[in-house]
């Protein structure tokens, strides 16, 4: 059976957890080890996981919040020193059927890929897709597109090449770590699956979706939203940062007037209020001020 390590991030996600348990638990035909890294949770949530009491869940247990890309190398590395060939992360706040880690791992065996994703409808429309493929748009400050976005789901078994997937849902080769390393924990959250995958890309390491494996996504549950003051802030500083570790100053210049018009025009639609305007602009002033790793580590 395949064997293989998965690492969720939580905080404060009594709400989903134990959908999500129900979910791993039906799994059929593999050997899986859970790693939930815990970022203080004030609720019931590590009460859960002490609950459910299977050998085959370890609680790392933070003292403090240290974000969704730390959480994930600290589990991460408790995968790699335990010898597993193959590392799924996954959000906690999803549910899929009992073969999804069998077609994934199937689908990382054979296609040759350093990673595989699944095809990831919303929760609430499992019609409608929230991922099916994507890839980085320059002309908007390297954002990460999600093919298909809201549109109906075309169902398909023929696995296909892309170039970005958020890391809710992908099986990575353990190979893959060794080769470009673990993910840049600056971005504490946003933007840290846009910065690894883009590292796969320049590798050459290819990731491949599998539209046959399946994952229900409760969007944005544990942030409020793409237009709170939390996703604002770390959405907008960490493209900022992105820009300059990869492109420079002068494509961040652009990255910051490009954010600082799209803001406006939301006001003028009233989309956004001045308030929230302003915060983009001192979230991308933040980005600025971040400090840049080595230029190897890039």
């Amino acid at each position: 059976m395949p064997r293989i390590a998965l690492v969720t991030v939580t905080y404060n996600g009594e709400t989903v957890w134990p959908e999500f348990l129900d979910s791993l638990l039906s799994q059929q035909a593999v050997d899986w080890h859970l790693v939930v890294v815990d970022n203080a949770s004030t609720d019931g949530t590590i009460a859960m996981v002490h609950a459910a009491q299977d050998a085959r869940i370890t609680l790392i247990a933070n003292d403090r919040n240290v974000g969704v890309a730390e959480g994930n190398n600290q589990g991460t590395r408790w995968a790699l020193d335990h010898g597993y060939g193959e590392i799924l992360l996954i959000n906690n706040d999803t549910a899929f059927g009992p073969d999804l880690l069998y077609r994934l791992s199937c689908t990382l065996t054979h296609s040759g890929a350093g990673a595989v994703s699944a095809l990831i409808p919303y929760y609430d429309q499992p019609g409608i897709s929230w991922y099916s493929g994507g890839h980085f748009s320059k002309f908007r400050g390297m954002l990460s597109i999600h093919d298909g976005q809201d549109q109906p789901i075309a169902i398909s078994y023929t696995t296909f090449s892309t170039d970005y997937a958020p890391t809710c849902c992908v099986l990575f080769s353990a190979q893959v770590f060794d080769k470009i390393g673990l993910m840049d924990e600056k971005y504490f959250v946003y933007w840290d699956d846009v910065d690894f995958l883009w590292r796969m890309k320049r590798a050459g390491i290819s990731i491949v979706v599998d539209p046959a494996a399946i994952m229900l996504h409760k969007v944005s549950i544990s942030t409020g939203g793409r237009q709170s003051d939390f996703s604002i802030r770390y959405s907008h500083r960490n493209q900022i940062y992105f820009a300059r570790k990869f492109f420079g100053p002068a494509y961040a210049s652009y990255v910051t007037a490009f954010t600082a018009g799209i803001g406006l025009g939301r006001v003028v639609l009233a989309k956004d209020t001045w308030r929230q305007w302003r915060l983009r602009l001192k979230s991308v002033a933040e980005g600025w001020r971040m400090p840049l790793p080595a230029r190897s580590a890039a």
